[in-house]
């Protein structure tokens, strides 16, 4: 008899022992602790991700402006006319375009004639420009901010007269000229991204040559 008690308690021990023991589940309160959780670490660790790449886009933009520069003095001097660069000041819009001259201005309007208006279809023509199709622009986050220029003889006669009325456009910077020899205006570009990271292009008049800096701070700028 003592056997088969102490049989039968064995027994219900295992029985016991085998059977699963409840599961607990995750309350809505610990679901959203964890959720708050890995939000506050994305948001820590999201500047870190972000900034290589616009880094990147700065870089990218310098390159891009160095290599509409040398664009703009190749075809001056395949052409034989003169080039300008002109960009949106606060903005990421460029573009490269020929600069019409009185010459061009005078042919032109010899060849087209008038209209009923006695406005030359020719002045309407020059004047009319900036398309939407000649507008190129940075990489997003990317934005022109100043630019200065060491103007010569040339590029003060070019800005005066007919020249200047027939290209202007305010909302364009004044242009940085490329001409037909192969020289062009002195001119130093400044870019910036949105975390205040700088970039400065400058280019000899002399040569064409195109130097590009490093990531600069407002204060190196400054």
């Amino acid at each position: 008899m003592l056997v088969t008690s102490a049989y039968r308690r064995l027994a219900m021990k295992t029985h016991f022992a085998s059977q699963p023991s409840p599961q607990r589940g995750i309350t809505l309160l610990e679901m959203l602790l964890v959720l708050g959780l890995l939000v506050a670490i994305a948001a820590v660790a999201m500047p870190s991700a972000t900034r290589p790449l616009e880094t990147y886009r700065l870089r990218k933009s310098g390159d891009l402006v160095r290599a509409e520069w040398a664009k703009a003095r190749a075809k001056a001097m395949e052409t034989g006319r003169t080039y300008v660069f002109r960009y949106q000041p606060d903005a990421n819009g460029y573009m490269v375009e020929p600069w019409y001259s009185d010459e061009d201005y005078l042919e032109s309007s010899t060849m087209m004639g008038t209209t009923g208006f006695g406005t030359t279809t020719a002045t309407a023509t020059l004047f009319d420009q900036s398309t939407p199709d000649a507008m190129k622009y940075l990489p997003e986050g990317v934005t022109f901010v100043a630019s200065e220029t060491t103007q010569d003889a040339r590029d003060l006669l070019a800005s005066q007269g007919t020249d200047a009325l027939v290209n202007q456009d305010t909302s364009m910077s004044s242009p940085i000229f490329f001409y037909p020899d192969g020289t062009s205006s002195t001119a130093r570009l400044f870019v910036k991204n949105e975390r205040e990271r700088y970039i400065k292009l400058s280019l000899r008049g002399l040569t064409g040559v195109v130097y590009v800096s490093d990531l600069l701070t407002a204060e190196n700028v400054e």
